[in-house]
């Protein structure tokens, strides 16, 4: 959900006579809802489920082939089960599936070979997740900003505030259509190797089109101020944001990029194996288990 940045806070609704005397009866008419509707239960039970049916799936399969970094999926489904709460969640959440997609990239490089990319893995991480950040920053400053403006009595202007969490999506939605280049390139230049990949290439692309989608559906959103076509009808929302993040987080439980990057053979003696020194079945050195493995200096 958006901030109330464009609704009308409890505060405005009242007469500066009537504020500090204590309770007041409430009055439905004089405070109506925030983006012009009244958010559906049902809808709300359903993607409140969905996301945590994900993210449990997540926390098992990331114990399951130890790699921390797979968690990131879990952690941006816990954040929009949790997007109710406040709308800062609700940014940030989408922003640990883009991390966990750029580790996607990274193994793939590291297992067939640098020389199908123009970047190193931790190059990928480095950029990537700056941009993340900075869109993180200006998006909440702006937020903030609004939600100021809004607050006040009577309402300032929100507009301002509104341009500022535009323009931080804007820079969340090209770094992703940077990546998108980038993650095509290197398909294009491997496409010979990673053919035994090929679901979790397919999955992997899906999701991050999903990602793109649903940050122009916000650029959009905003671009219409806080009483647009976009933000007064929860359908837009309902689609356009928590669905596509259902199946851009739930196409990962299906295809857990572990099970594929390891191998399945792989991934089982991993997980059963107890290694012994001097045993000739020793631990595989594989190429998700870390950044500092071959291939992922710069």
């Amino acid at each position: 959900m958006m901030p109330s940045a464009g609704g009308t806070s409890l505060a405005a609704t009242l007469h500066p006579s009537a504020r500090g005397n204590g309770c007041i009866a409430y009055d439905p008419s004089a405070f109506p809802p925030t983006y012009g509707y009244d958010p559906n239960l049902a809808a709300g039970i359903t993607f409140t489920v969905l996301f945590f049916l994900s993210m449990v799936g997540h926390v098992y399969e990331s114990f399951r082939c130890r790699n921390w970094w797979y968690s990131f999926f879990a952690l941006g489904a816990f954040g929009m089960y949790m997007s109710g709460v406040a709308i800062a969640i609700l940014i940030l959440s989408p922003c640990f599936f883009s991390a966990a997609i750029y580790y996607i990239l990274g193994a793939l490089i590291n297992k067939h070979g640098r020389q199908f990319s123009p970047m190193s893995p931790k190059w990928y991480l480095i950029i990537f997740i700056t941009l993340d950040f900075i869109s993180i920053c200006v998006q909440a400053l702006g937020g903030g900003l609004a939600a100021s403006a809004s607050a006040t009595y009577p309402p300032g202007d929100t507009k301002p505030g509104t341009r500022i969490m535009t323009a931080g999506i804007v820079v969340q939605l090209v770094s992703m259509a940077i990546f998108g280049f980038l993650w095509l390139l290197f398909l294009w230049r491997a496409r010979a190797k990673i053919v035994s990949e090929r679901v979790l290439v397919l999955a992997t692309s899906f999701s991050s089109l999903l990602i793109v989608v649903r940050n122009l559906y916000r650029v959009l959103e905003l671009s219409q101020g806080w009483e647009g076509e976009l933000i007064t009808h929860e359908v837009y929302f309902a689609v356009l944001d928590e669905a596509l993040m259902v199946l851009a987080v739930g196409v990962f439980n299906l295809v857990f990029p572990g099970r594929y990057l390891l191998g399945e053979e792989e991934a089982r003696r991993q997980r059963s194996m107890t290694p012994r020194k001097g045993s000739e079945y020793l631990e595989p050195r594989t190429a998700v288990r870390g950044w500092e493995m071959n291939g992922s200096a710069a």
